[in-house]
């Protein structure tokens, strides 16, 4: 399941995502993740994106 998120907000040491309202297709309607936080060091190392994609699989 791939989730797409946008940037919605700087803190000191993190950057808010925020899940867009049609972010995934196999949910649609509700948010799956809604907010995730990404530490600014990784962010900028990804090219500080203002918009990301997050994959959700199993894990056995």
């Amino acid at each position: 399941m791939k989730i797409y998120l946008t940037l919605e907000s700087e803190t000191k040491n993190t950057v808010r995502f925020a899940e867009d309202e049609a972010g995934q297709s196999a949910h649609p309607g509700y948010p799956v993740v809604g907010t995730l936080y990404v530490q600014k060091a990784a962010h900028v190392q990804l090219g500080a994106p203002q918009r990301i994609a997050v994959t959700l699989e199993t894990r056995e």
